[in-house]
């Protein structure tokens, strides 16, 4: 019953995170680590993740910018493969705390009337974000939608989006779990769920994108930003209890 659930949980989650730019991470660990147990919760993901994100290069390939994915193609590789490595070493508390800051704060960025958000983002600018953004996710398990304010800043369509943010999502993922499965991370029982929550992502894909298609560019924008915020806000309730203790501290 709870194998039934996960799949049903996570094919809901993966349609959202296919309408919101992604995201999905932050919904899916509560459920995986009640499933399969915390520790499995970063290299499951990677599987099932990497998994979802090749559906969406499938559909979305020609809207690529492959400009970008040339700036965060080196810087990818190497932030996961240091956050791996670091997973079993560190305290991933205090980051996660501000990463939930930091996507709460995007509800400032946004312009209802222009393309763009906040301050203008070029090209090069995606490879330090991206090497960050690598380290957190192989770090904890998953970063959510934290980029997606810059490529909205970059001036980028949704369609685009998503398929740039996947690319780059695919060799992110493939890069942990080769990582994950070096350190021994990714057992059995890992594999198992990564793919059986990996192919019922890839099916949630394709009803995610029937949707998109009837999605205008500023409803797209509004929902990114919605669901950065939120993904925030739940990243700090999951962190609540840190949080109370880093307060009572102080």
């Amino acid at each position: 019953m709870q194998i039934i659930l996960l799949l049903i949980g996570s094919f809901i989650i993966f349609i959202l995170s296919t309408l919101t730019g992604g995201g999905a991470s932050l919904l899916l660990m509560p459920l995986v680590a009640a499933v399969v147990g915390v520790k499995a919760v970063a290299p499951v993901m990677a599987i099932s993740i990497g998994m979802s994100s090749t559906s969406k290069v499938f559909f979305f390939f020609k809207y690529i910018d492959w400009k970008l994915f040339a700036w965060l193609f080196p810087s990818t590789i190497v932030g996961s493969i240091i956050g791996a490595k670091m997973f079993a070493e560190l305290s991933s508390d205090y980051l996660q705390v501000l990463i939930g800051i930091l996507l709460v704060s995007t509800v400032f960025q946004f312009n209802k009337t222009e393309k763009r958000t906040g301050f203008k983002v070029k090209a090069w600018h995606f490879a330090p974000m991206g090497l960050v953004v690598a380290f957190l996710s192989g770090l904890i398990g998953g970063v959510g939608p934290l980029m997606n304010s810059a490529y909205l800043n970059y001036g980028i369509s949704k369609e685009s989006l998503l398929g740039t943010r996947s690319a780059n999502a695919i060799l992110l993922h493939l890069t942990k779990i080769i990582s994950y499965a070096y350190f021994g991370y990714a057992t059995g029982e890992v594999l198992k769920f990564g793919i059986l929550i990996g192919i019922s992502s890839m099916v949630a894909v394709y009803f995610g994108k029937l949707i998109l298609n009837k999605m205008s560019e500023l409803i797209f924008r509004k929902i990114v930003v919605v669901s950065m915020v939120l993904s925030g806000v739940l990243m700090l309730w999951k962190n609540r209890d840190f949080i109370s203790e880093m307060v009572a501290l102080i």
